[in-house]
């Protein structure tokens, strides 16, 4: 699913391979692997080659810069990928509530 540009839409429908994740966002295969281990990753299916949404591209491309930026240890990056994520949420969540109050 291309978006205007020919780009990937990252979303939840769009599946993507594990060498294919690896090359869009600069993380190795061996880093997404111990990643997925750690619960930083979840491939929707698994068999002969892990499949990602292609969202995790984007999760993926915040590790990269993430370890860049601070020198982060595979399970610290993993940990501050699920607080990252939980920021996104929260993020996410107080906007639709803000949505609902009245102008």
């Amino acid at each position: 699913m291309a978006d205007e540009g020919g780009g990937l839409v990252l979303n939840e429908v769009t599946l993507v391979t594990l060498t294919e994740l690896a090359e869009s966002s600069g993380l190795s295969t061996v880093e997404i692997r111990e990643l997925v281990e750690l619960g930083a990753f979840e491939p929707r299916a698994e068999g002969p080659e892990w499949l990602f949404t292609a969202r995790s591209i984007e999760l993926a491309r915040t590790a990269r810069r993430l370890r860049a930026d601070f020198e982060l240890s595979t399970p610290g990056l993993a940990l501050v990928l699920a607080y990252v994520e939980r920021i996104r949420e929260l993020e996410r969540r107080l906007h639709e509530l803000e949505c609902q109050l009245p102008r």
